[in-house]
């Protein structure tokens, strides 16, 4: 599956103007036309001004229209709509939210749906093995030969990354109906091959940090941030743990397994899970 988009500029159709521009513009716009009506206007900086809070109000409401209007476009956006503007852009391809399935994931799906159209393709079969079990399938790996053999590896959401025999049978199924497999290939369904990875590090704390809290907390923000990025073939380096467990109240984290700057390399039918997480206590620093 493709990485999410890095953080990036949010998109716009019209570039938002800091609200001191649009308040000047105003004080200007208004100051011409009581000048050509024949009003000296000489207290318009004033903020008690009762023209000058009508200006600023104006300005607050330029900025609130060019806001509505990014968020509009915004929201056609796969990659950037949220809520109910996802699903209604999920109906358009005929995809619905599945019971239990998150915003991110049905997103995910409509990306895979979108790309696997006209044909027999690795995003065809993709785009069908991921609807065959949507609150499931994590990931989905397809190989093909020039003999028409097409290897469908599967990654679960449950069970580390091990798919079951009914979720590789769901898949399987749904992948050899008529209307899905190609006339000419062969289609195996497999389990997804998963490398266990244990963490094992020395970590200091702040001097204000409470020790057992801050301790858990690193742990729980590499577990989450392992799960948000793990996907088929992403390989897991050393610098990405480091940085998930540098969470408020660590000052160092040492590593001793995986090794510092190494990555674990991984094939495009593997996926890495997280193992057992030691983080070892060493004492305080500044």
């Amino acid at each position: 599956m493709d990485a999410p988009l890095p953080n990036i500029p949010l998109p716009v159709i019209e570039r938002e103007p800091a609200f001191e521009t649009l308040f000047n513009d105003r004080l200007t716009q208004l100051r011409g036309l009581l000048t050509d009506a024949g009003f000296d206007w000489d207290t318009y900086m004033l903020r008690s001004d009762p023209l000058n809070r009508f200006c600023r109000h104006a300005a607050y409401g330029d900025l609130l229209m060019v806001s509505a209007m990014n968020d509009t476009f915004r929201a056609t956006l796969t990659d950037f709509a949220q809520g109910s503007d996802l699903i209604a852009l999920a109906s358009d391809w005929n995809l619905t939210q599945a019971d239990g399935e998150s915003i991110d994931d049905l997103r995910r799906r409509l990306r895979e749906t979108k790309k696997g159209q006209g044909g027999f393709t690795e995003n065809w079969y993709k785009r069908w093995a991921f609807a065959a079990a949507p609150l499931l399938v994590d990931d989905v790996g397809v190989e093909g030969d020039a003999k028409g053999g097409v290897l469908v590896s599967i990654l679960s959401k449950d069970n580390g990354g091990v798919a079951s025999d009914d979720l590789l049978a769901t898949v399987d199924a749904a992948l050899n109906m008529p209307s899905i497999r190609g006339d000419n290939d062969h289609i195996t369904v497999v389990r997804a091959v998963i490398r266990t990875v244990d963490v094992q590090a020395d970590v200091w704390l702040l001097p204000e940090a409470t020790k057992d809290t801050t301790i858990a907390a690193a742990e729980a923000a590499l577990r989450a941030n392992f799960a948000t990025e793990r996907r088929l073939g992403w390989d897991l380096a050393s610098d990405f743990v480091s940085a998930s467990l540098r969470t408020t109240g660590v000052k160092r984290v040492a590593l001793i397994t995986p090794e510092p700057n190494s990555v674990v390399v991984t094939a495009a039918n593997e996926a890495v899970a997280l193992g057992t997480v030691d983080l070892r206590y060493q004492g305080r620093a500044y």
